[in-house]
């Protein structure tokens, strides 16, 4: 049976799920990351940046499997940026930029991270309302990307960059089953959303 574990949220996007039972939120319009634990909410940090628009904000977030580093995705005045900040169990530390220049759009704006098997961050990027963006091998939008934890492009992606995959429109989830193979969930438009492997 559903039970609510918080109440009260603005706009809730992002959601990693702590080893201790309680979850970090991202508030795509509240600019907010809150901790959820036992049934209280508090705000562990806000991201002055993010710059909440249309589509845009405070998105995805992803944690690396020791919790020592959770990663944020958000909407700034001029692109989107993933940014990593130091965990303790109980504070964030200061965002620290580790990449920019993702298209930002009043839609499409993508967002959805997650620390794979192989210890790199996969990202999904929206196209930011313009298709031709998906097809370009060179730009980061409409793109699933694929990191080292600094944000350099990882060894091995098939085009010399931070590009794993593209083609994309809006990637919106993303997620390793347990053969390692990862699974990406797209919106269409008023039909035809995908899931791609």
């Amino acid at each position: 049976r559903a039970r609510p574990i918080a109440s009260d949220l603005e706009t809730p996007w992002g959601l990693v799920p702590l080893k201790d039972g309680s979850f970090l939120i991202s508030g795509r319009d509240s600019r907010k990351l809150v901790r959820v634990k036992d049934g209280s909410t508090s705000t562990v940090r806000t991201i002055d940046e993010a710059d909440p628009a249309g589509e845009g904000g405070l998105l995805g977030l992803a944690i690396t499997p020791d919790e020592m580093t959770v990663f944020g995705y958000y909407t700034a005045s001029s692109d989107n940026r993933i940014v990593s900040m130091s965990w303790d169990g109980r504070d964030l530390g200061s965002p620290k930029v580790i990449l920019m220049g993702i298209p930002k759009g009043f839609i499409h704006n993508g967002g959805r991270m997650v620390v794979g098997p192989d210890g790199y961050l996969y990202v999904g990027t929206g196209e930011s309302g313009s298709g031709k963006l998906s097809q370009n091998k060179k730009s980061l939008g409409g793109k699933i990307l694929r990191l080292r934890l600094d944000g350099r492009p990882a060894p091995g992606n098939p085009f010399d960059n931070e590009v794993f995959s593209y083609g994309h429109r809006n990637v919106q989830g993303l997620a390793f089953d347990d053969q390692g193979r990862l699974w990406a969930s797209e919106f269409g438009q008023q039909t035809w959303d995908e899931l791609n492997l």
